[in-house]
């Protein structure tokens, strides 16, 4: 009897350490396999190791602008072409990859813009391994064309592979966590709720920020922020930096690809349309931040 008990409480014992065990490993790009099973092969970590973050966020502003960028003999029909808000990465999930959850919060959608979806996708990557996330991106078999819900595009006749494995690197490896740029708070509840910034540019320095702009932005966008009617819509810099952190902390430092859409509808944007990546850090965009926050120095529009 004493032999039956000993057994029993051992294999109790062995499933305890084991669940523990599994419960504590982290997933990393090469972390188990999640809900759906989906295992990392080494071709994937090959692929994801080669990928480029920087180029993956400009695909996830704009996939089909920054597909061109790369390759001026690419097309895509008229369904994208028309409607490319439907087919944008940002569109659904927000710049700060919150969706509902965050700045889109407020952001109903219409004939030119989609619905949000109710996901966390900066947490959700997180959680999930590269395989995982590839296969989500991809999205075999998803919609083609514009959709008045969140049913995600299928990204495999607009994206390469390798174009796809740039946006995994930029979910997983490089995409920032908004939290650490301002503090926002978010009331109601989606399509109709609202969302406000605090604390912007959070530990920011604004001397450094001015130093920081007048050597990388200054010279497009003028030392006030004014040379530049973004999007041809009444915005200059300094707007953005108060009202638009969400967005900055995106482009400051990944730029964006060429504004097609813009340009076409007659907006004589400079420089065509397109930022280029710039070499600063996070606190540099933290800095400048701060220092957009004077309105005598960035004024608005």
């Amino acid at each position: 009897m004493k032999k039956k008990i000993y057994f029993f409480a051992a294999v109790l014992f062995v499933g305890l350490i084991s669940t523990m065990f599994y419960s504590c490993t982290k997933e990393g790009p090469a972390g188990p396999a999640g809900k759906n099973g989906a295992a990392v092969s080494a071709e994937d970590q090959a692929a994801f190791d080669g990928a480029d973050g920087s180029i993956g966020a400009r695909l996830y502003d704009h996939p089909l602008n920054e597909a061109m960028d790369q390759d001026a003999n690419v097309s895509f029909d008229a369904s994208m072409i028309d409607y490319p808000n439907f087919f944008r990465c940002k569109s659904c999930h927000g710049w700060d990859l919150r969706g509902q959850k965050g700045v889109l919060i407020g952001k109903a959608p219409s004939a030119t813009y989609p619905t949000a979806v109710d996901v966390d996708l900066y947490a959700w990557a997180k959680r999930h391994n590269i395989r995982e996330v590839f296969e989500a991106v991809k999205n075999i078999g998803g919609r083609n064309s514009k959709s008045y819900n969140s049913l995600m595009p299928d990204y495999s006749p607009i994206l390469t592979d390798a174009q796809i494995w740039d946006i995994v690197k930029f979910l997983k490896n490089v995409a920032h966590n908004v939290m650490d740029f301002y503090d926002m708070k978010t009331t109601g509840v989606y399509p109709t709720g609202t969302v406000a910034f605090s604390d912007i540019g959070k530990g920011g320095n604004a001397a450094n920020g001015l130093a920081v702009y007048n050597t990388n932005c200054a010279g497009c966008h003028g030392a006030d922020g004014t040379s530049i009617n973004i999007y041809c819509q009444g915005e200059y810099l300094g707007d953005m930096f108060r009202d638009d952190p969400h967005e900055i902390q995106h482009k400051a430092i990944w730029g964006m690809p060429t504004d097609r859409e813009h340009i076409a509808g007659g907006c004589n944007v400079p420089f065509s349309g397109e930022m280029p990546v710039q070499n600063i850090t996070s606190q540099d965009i933290r800095d400048m931040m701060v220092m957009g926050q004077d309105e005598s120095k960035f004024p608005g529009f």
